[in-house]
């Protein structure tokens, strides 16, 4: 008896909605059905729709070799073509770098990072690679995903609507260390979905780790200096963990485009950009005791007319990088003053 006027007061019920839960189980019968009416039931799914096939993480690297003058990934703004640029350009990447010091990486878990990989939108397609259940945010059961399986998903008035069939304000694809697809990309970790007013919100909760294998793949090219990724890597760590201090919204930490940094699920994952972030496993800058909101773009140009010089320039790293720098004097050359730290999760 204790033991359902718990979960009534857990759940929000108003004392009329207790007492009546309780008179009705003096009488019998009567309450049993009343308890069991409260509780969501599962949702058979209707019209499944066939999801693309995940891609592999270890898949071969792409055999164009690049020279560092190919156009430059999402982090470039979309501008009118620039002339050839002066020699001049990456003058700060070819003075001599003062190295930071090093630390070995992590060997603990890895803090989870909140990505809004989708936001305002009118409807998505979800599906997991395995059975999943869906969960509220109470953690009950609402209803089933069947594997690689999609469903439309649309939003109404704060309501999430399930192939039209209305749910909770917030559902929950938690897969078992499998993936979710969301839109048209799969991910790893688990995804929440948000109903606000009748729009949807996507926000992918992984392993920061994880993230990051996606995030240097994305942020620029894979077959580019071990190096260089490595220094990418400890930068977009840097960054992420920055917002998960000050996150964007009670929501999620960031975003997933160029206006954060660009995150693209397991279709940017390289097996160098996990060696990368493999070998600086939880390593941070640090500046004055604080980690260090690390700027990048695509060039010194750019770092200089949006940062006022202060951040890193990726192909200016990749320049060091074909030049035989190791990612402590390309970190050196691009973030003066800094430090680097490992981070570890209690």
């Amino acid at each position: 008896m204790s033991w359902v006027l718990f979960q009534g007061t857990k759940r929000g019920r108003s004392p009329l909605l207790i007492s009546f839960t309780m008179a009705t189980i003096a009488s019998g019968g009567l309450g049993v059905w009343f308890l069991r009416s409260l509780s969501p039931t599962p949702i058979a799914l209707s019209e499944p729709m066939p999801l693309p096939n995940a891609v592999q993480l270890e898949r071969p690297l792409p055999r164009r070799i690049l020279d560092g003058r190919d156009p430059l990934l999402a982090t470039v703004p979309k501008t009118a073509p620039q002339p050839p640029m002066a020699a001049s350009t990456h003058a700060k990447a070819m003075l001599p770098p003062v190295a930071l010091q090093p630390v070995p990486p992590s060997q603990g878990p890895a803090p989870q990072v909140r990505v809004a990989i989708a936001r305002d939108q009118s409807q998505l397609i979800v599906g997991t690679a395995v059975a999943t259940t869906v969960t509220n945010d109470q953690q009950q059961v609402i209803t089933h995903l069947a594997p690689s399986q999609g469903v439309v998903v649309t939003a109404r008035e704060g309501m999430l609507l399930w192939n039209g069939q209305p749910l909770a304000p917030s559902l929950w694809l938690r897969p078992s260390n499998q993936l979710t697809f969301v839109g048209d990309k799969w991910y790893r970790g688990i995804v929440r979905l948000i109903a606000q007013g009748n729009a949807i919100t996507a926000v992918n909760q992984v392993d920061l780790e994880e993230y990051l294998v996606s995030v240097v793949g994305s942020e620029v090219y894979p077959d580019w200096p071990m190096e260089t990724l490595k220094a990418q890597a400890i930068a977009a760590r840097s960054y992420a963990l920055a917002h998960m201090f000050q996150p964007a919204s009670r929501f999620f930490d960031l975003g997933n485009d160029e206006r954060w940094q660009v995150y693209r699920g397991i279709e940017t994952e390289w097996n160098t950009t996990q060696a990368a972030v493999q070998a600086t496993r939880g390593i941070v800058l640090t500046k004055s005791g604080r980690i260090m909101i690390s700027m990048y773009a695509a060039t010194d140009d750019i770092v200089r007319e949006v940062f006022g010089g202060r951040g890193m320039s990726q192909t200016g790293a990749y320049e060091l990088g074909k030049r035989g720098y190791n990612y402590l004097q390309i970190l050196g050359a691009y973030y003066p003053g800094a430090g680097l730290s490992q981070i570890r999760t209690q």
